[in-house]
Order: C-alpha cells, then structure tokens, then sequence
C-alpha cells in the first residue's frame, strides 16, 4: 500500500494524491486548474446531461470524475487508471467526495487485451506515467533547460509497475452493453490510439462526444483526426493551455448529434 497525502487544492476542496513532492504538489494544482477552473473538458461544443454515460480513460486521482459528478450529479462513469499508487488514490478520492456511481477498473485500454505489461510510473510527476516511457524525452529536455539536469532525476525518476491492458468494447459489454455513451475523456500519455483501436465499430457509433489529449509525436495528432474524421464526427483542435509548446500538446474535441 502506497502512503497517501491529503492536499488542499482549493477552499473547501482537498484531494488525496501519493508520496507528496514538490513537483507532485504542483501537479496536482495545475490539474485542479486545467479541469475545475479552466474546464477544458467542456469546451467546443462539449455538453453532459445529468444522466450522461462517461468513460474516463486514464482517470489519474480522479480530478476529472470528480468534476463530472458535481456538475452532473446523476451521471455514471466508467474510470481506468493502471498505476497502482495512482489507483489507490483514485478511490480514495472517490470515496472521501461520496461520489458513488464511479465504477474503477485498475487496467489500462488498448488494441488487444494482455495480462501483465510494463509501465513507468513517475512519483515525482504521477500524471506523467505511461507505457512509453521513451516519448518523455522532451520532458526531460524542458527540465533540465527550466530546472537543471540534477531535477530531471528527482522529477521524471521512474519506477517499473505492471498492469493489465483490456479492449474498450470488451469493457463496455458488462458496463454499458448498448445506448449511447456520452463522453470518452482519453488522457494516456502516449497511447491514445491504441485505445481507440480497442473499440468496435458498432461501439463508435454510440459514441456522441471525444475529448483526447495528445502529445504530437511521429504524426499522433494526425492519425487520431483520422480515426475521428471516418467514425464521422466534426473536429476542434486547439493547443493545450499552460503547457509549454515545445511539448507539442493538444486537446482534440470531437463532437456529433446523434449517435448513429
């Protein structure tokens, strides 16, 4: 079991996270920030109603669930966060905030399901951690340009972790096995495609809304408007807010009237 640490991100509202560190602590704000102050996730046309169907892929401490529950109290998630300190969290804070319709899958999402997968979690920067850890070289870059090259190790430090990979549709069947699903919130540090190469066509087309964030590496961002543009929903890309450009990050928003 993994210490957790209570953090105050706002009046009134605090959230539990693993082993506090500075950069954690700072992390942990700019979440708070990015969902709660900013809403980035209702933008561009982005709309949930009180009896929405949300799947939060890559849930993190669950910053986005918790979110979602208190702007639409009757909605139901389905959450996937494969770190196991991040998970702990997870439902800690799901728990502590009452928020009850939430069901947790520790697993992460891919094109195929696969038992036991290496993952690199970083405890100085939990939302960082991903399966590719190779892709975090400009992270480091900027670290070390900001911060110098003794932070890279203290911040982007990574541990070894293992976890199971499932396919969306395969999860969908017991949680929400027809209808529509209102919002798929993809946030998984490299691996949005795989992700979404994990879901049916019939499972797209109950599909009404997308918000996936995505680091633009070797064509990425061009490959998920893709995917989105022949499942037939109309896209809005726009950069990240307040993160550096040189990380090349960006918020993809895909929308459609009905589910088909």
């Amino acid at each position: 079991m993994t210490d957790l640490e209570s953090v105050q991100v706002a009046d009134g509202f605090s959230v539990s996270v693993p082993q506090l560190k500075d950069a954690l602590f700072s992390e942990i704000h700019f979440i708070y920030h990015e969902v709660f102050v900013e809403r980035d996730y209702l933008k561009h046309g982005i709309r949930l109603s009180d009896s929405a169907r949300i799947v939060d892929i890559g849930a993190n401490v669950g910053m986005f669930s918790l979110f979602v529950m208190q702007e639409c109290p009757g909605a139901r998630i389905l959450a996937f966060e494969p770190i196991p300190a991040i998970h702990q969290a997870l439902l800690e804070n799901l728990d502590s905030h009452g928020a009850k319709d939430v069901q947790v899958v520790r697993a992460a999402l891919g094109r195929r399901p696969e038992e036991r997968v290496r993952f690199t979690y970083y405890p100085g920067l939990p939302g960082n951690s991903t399966r590719y850890p190779e892709q975090k070289k400009l992270n480091k870059e900027l670290i070390a340009e900001q911060m110098g090259h003794e932070a890279v190790n203290r911040i982007m430090g990574g541990v070894e972790v293992e976890a199971e990979v499932r396919r969306l549709s395969d999860e969908l069947r017991d949680w929400a096995p027809e209808g529509p699903i209102d919002l798929l919130k993809i946030d998984v540090e490299g691996a949005e495609l795989e992700v979404m190469e994990g879901l049916d066509t019939s499972d797209w087309q109950r599909v009404r809304q997308c918000v996936i964030e995505v680091q633009d590496l070797d064509g990425r961002l061009d490959a998920v408007l893709g995917v989105l543009d022949a499942q037939g929903f109309t896209v809005t890309t726009e950069s990240a807010v307040n993160i550096p450009e040189v990380l090349r990050a960006s918020m993809v928003y895909a929308t459609r009237e009905r589910a088909q």
